[in-house]
């Protein structure tokens, strides 16, 4: 398990955890991204926002809050 902001370019992803609840997670949850969902990451610059592919939808996310998404490989990629 890993932070979102840790993972390269291509990674096919699993949420595992949302640290920092409320408004935050409920945030996420709206943009498609929680507990078991898959994502891909497109684009990983440091420093700089992070480009995830949830369900088809491109989204840009902040490295702060890449930083509070926990991850791991998916099976599916």
């Amino acid at each position: 398990m890993m932070s979102l902001a840790m993972a390269s370019e291509n990674d096919n992803l699993k949420i595992v955890q949302v640290w920092h609840g409320g408004k935050f997670e409920k945030k996420l949850r709206e943009m498609g991204i929680y507990k078991d969902s898959q994502i891909k990451v497109v684009k990983n610059d440091i420093p700089g926002p992070l480009i995830v592919d949830v369900k088809g939808s491109r989204l840009i996310l902040g490295r702060g809050q890449a930083q509070k998404i926990m991850v791991e490989g998916s099976e599916d990629g």
